[in-house]
């Protein structure tokens, strides 16, 4: 029997699915010692601390972006425009800034499929979410010192892992 409110309504009866319900909310149904599960954290935290790094990243570039524009000599009225050097430098950085941005778009937007999702058998899915994984920490390494290199790198990793979530669905 329900509990009623002074009116006599049931406002949330008792049984098997208000348990259900309670629980998905309480999260009882998240196994955290299911390997999948750990997999699937792990890779959600490398690709997190991908999208840090990247931010640091950016946040170095914008000070030396606005560095750059500080060190612009002010027009004057002999010279009104200042060196096109200095402007193309400044639009060069801003268009790099916004590929690393775009980037951190890309790292963060990586997918992890859920437990609905994927439908294999159970070794299946920890053998596919730990080569994510693994991917994932590739992509880590290569972050670990940003260079032109590095920057090159990361859409190929990402598209190799795309690639693998791809195939793996496509079974």
């Amino acid at each position: 029997m329900g509990r009623l409110s002074k009116y006599g309504i049931a406002h949330a009866p008792s049984g098997v699915i208000t348990g259900l319900l309670k629980g998905t909310l309480d999260l009882w149904s998240y196994d955290y010692k299911n390997p999948a599960n750990a997999f699937r954290d792990q890779s959600v935290k490398l690709r997190n601390l991908c999208d840090d790094a990247l931010g640091q990243y950016v946040a170095q570039l914008q000070s030396e972006l606005h560095m750059l524009r500080q060190n612009l000599p002010q027009p004057t009225r002999e010279n009104p425009y200042p060196p096109m050097e200095g402007l193309e430098a400044v639009k060069a950085l801003e268009s790099y800034i916004r590929d690393i941005d775009a980037l951190r778009v890309q790292v963060r937007s990586a997918v992890t499929p859920p437990n609905e999702f994927v439908t294999r058998s159970q070794a299946d899915n920890e053998q596919f979410l730990s080569e994510l994984v693994s991917i994932d920490r590739e992509l880590l390494e290569s972050l670990s010192e940003i260079n032109d290199d590095t920057i090159i790198e990361i859409p190929r990793l990402l598209e190799k892992r795309q690639n693998r979530v791809r195939a793996f669905v496509a079974n």
